[in-house]
């Protein structure tokens, strides 16, 4: 019976062990600072497409993207609701930033290209 207490002990120390990094993992993100992500411009099977294809953030959240281009022409990136418009340089990268203040599925496109395939960002209301 000592042996089953004894891990069953072991067993809850390390369940609030790691309980207790999660609460300051969880509070130390959110006064981290903006939430980044890397965008990449690429052919893929014949489109030129941003990736990742989806990204998301919680409605308030500030939010830096770097713009990577890795084509040998300029190509647009714009998330209309947000008012991001910014034309990366072939074989460049940007960065813009802006605040989520809008909940929803947001898409971001070439303003440039059309026809080019963008991506969305989903803003988690609070």
């Amino acid at each position: 019976m000592n042996g089953r207490r004894q891990v069953t002990c072991t067993l809850i120390g390390i369940i609030v062990f790691i309980v207790a990094i999660m609460v300051v993992t969880i509070g130390s993100t959110e006064a981290a600072g903006p939430k980044k992500f890397t965008l990449i411009n690429v052919v893929f099977d014949g489109t030129k497409i941003w990736l990742p294809g989806s990204i998301t953030v919680q409605q308030g959240d500030e939010v830096e993207l770097t713009l990577i281009n890795k084509l040998e022409v300029p190509h647009g990136f714009k998330i209309d609701v947000f008012g991001i418009e910014s034309v990366i340089a072939a074989q460049s990268k940007s960065t813009v930033k802006f605040k989520a203040k809008t909940a929803g599925v947001h898409p971001y496109i070439c303003h440039i290209h059309p026809p080019h395939i963008g991506g969305q960002i989903h803003v988690i209301a609070k």
